[in-house]
């Protein structure tokens, strides 16, 4: 009887942990839909506006999208993860560690603009669209395992 029990629980363990996975993820990519927006805007901005170079204008846009994207993570995607008597520092901790692995996926968003542009001539706002959705996939993946953990507490 208490096996029954014990894999009973672990299957309303893994059904609720898939539910909350699934909405961090929907709101993740959510979040991920605005810094497209983010992205683009100021790539038009600094490159056709401003007339900026290709990679500078590129470096910058993403790293405001950054900035986008880790504020709305931060409050909404994974707002819950976050203990209030440390928001300041965790949060500044986690600003850091989301730009750092974000900074990987700004050398990979440049290199394949700069492929799609310079070797293929596609259109700058078409490789700069790949790009990030290139891009996407590898800081989902990294900022899941190492960023915002849903930490297991026992309670005595």
């Amino acid at each position: 009887m208490k096996q029954y029990l014990d894999i009973n629980y672990l299957n309303i363990s893994t059904t609720f942990l898939s539910g909350v996975f699934v909405s961090r993820l929907i709101r993740f990519a959510i979040v991920g839909f605005s810094g497209v927006f983010v992205d683009l805007g100021g790539f038009y901005f600094l490159h056709t506006l401003l007339g900026l170079a290709l990679t500078p204008s590129a470096i910058l846009s993403t790293e405001v999208a950054i900035i986008n994207n880790f504020l709305w993570n931060d409050v909404w995607t994974f707002g819950d993860v976050s203990d209030p008597q440390h928001l300041g520092t965790q949060r500044l901790q986690r600003f850091f560690k989301f730009n750092l692995i974000c900074f990987f996926g700004l050398i990979l968003n440049i290199f394949i603009v700069n492929f799609l542009v310079y070797k293929f001539r596609l259109n700058e706002y078409m490789a700069k669209l790949v790009a990030i959705i290139c891009v996407t996939f590898w800081n989902f993946g990294i900022n899941l395992r190492l960023n915002w953990q849903v930490k297991e507490t026992t309670e005595s």
